[in-house]
């Protein structure tokens, strides 16, 4: 990995950019070396990252005599083949249960929902936890937008901020049921679109309201961060309810209800008589 990328402060920091690893280990990499010229006095946690960086590259040696080449990692004798870099893809990462997949994908929601759940649980949202594990955030900007000073993670973004978790209290007071979370995104999603004890007709909206309230919390989430507009819970309940109505009429042939019969008595909308 290029150091600018790896150590994304520091490159910005630095006043000349464009200055050779060689051209640096003449001038001294040390952490007083005179290669570190900065436009301002670093800060005590950035210094950390001038020790770091000065470690990394005492341990190189810089031989003139031998040209730089690229090195496939994987397979370093033969080199790079599309068989083995599709082997990579296909053989790594974390195992995703298919029936996840088959139920992210369907006709009643919106693609561009689909497409966020199938993101979510391969936990590749761009959370500010993700975005500080790829250099893109400092680890001192990764805590949550609402002030739980908690790493903003996707399962605790959806599930365990005082945000999201008092807005699946009002969800499922408005469906009348219990339910216990749990602390496993995936097991969340199938416990809940698969309500135990309902019949098999409900899963459908259970599925929908499930992918309507991570809609709502991932909408809410970017405005706190990129337009400084905060909502209620009861605000975002009734998006909830707005959203997973408006989808249902629109795809749903059969489904001839109201929205205030919607809003009122949802399991009974459902042919779910508790």
């Amino acid at each position: 990995m290029p150091l600018r990328l790896k150590f994304t402060r520091l490159f910005d920091l630095v006043v000349k950019k464009e200055c050779f690893v060689g051209e640096m280990k003449g001038r001294g990499w040390g952490i007083d070396g005179e290669a570190w010229v900065w436009r301002r006095r670093l800060f005590a946690w950035e210094e950390e990252y001038v020790r770091e960086c000065s470690l990394l590259l005492h341990n190189i040696v810089l031989q003139d005599s031998v040209h730089d080449t690229w090195r496939w990692a994987l397979d370093p004798i033969p080199g790079y083949t599309v068989r083995g870099a599709y082997r990579f893809i296909t053989t790594t990462g974390d195992m995703v249960d298919r029936s996840l997949v088959d139920d992210v994908w369907h006709r009643h929601v919106p693609s561009k929902v689909s497409l966020l759940v199938w993101r979510l649980l391969r936990d590749r949202l761009p959370t500010r936890g993700n975005l500080m594990r790829h250099g893109v955030l400092p680890s001192s900007d990764v805590l949550c937008v609402v002030g739980c000073d908690c790493i903003e993670s996707a399962t605790h973004l959806f599930l365990h901020c005082t945000v999201s978790a008092g807005l699946w209290v009002l969800v499922l007071n408005w469906l009348d049921i219990s339910f216990v979370h749990d602390g496993e995104f995936q097991h969340h999603f199938l416990q809940f679109t698969k309500m135990a004890g309902m019949p098999f007709s409900t899963q459908v909206f259970f599925r929908i309201i499930w992918f309507a309230t991570i809609w709502v919390l991932w909408r809410e989430r970017n405005n706190r961060v990129f337009k400084n507009i905060v909502s209620s819970h009861v605000a975002l309940i009734e998006k909830v309810k707005l959203h997973s109505f408006l989808w249902l009429k629109s795809k749903q042939v059969a489904f001839d209800y109201s929205f205030h019969d919607w809003w009122r008595h949802p399991t009974l909308c459902m042919g779910a008589l508790l």
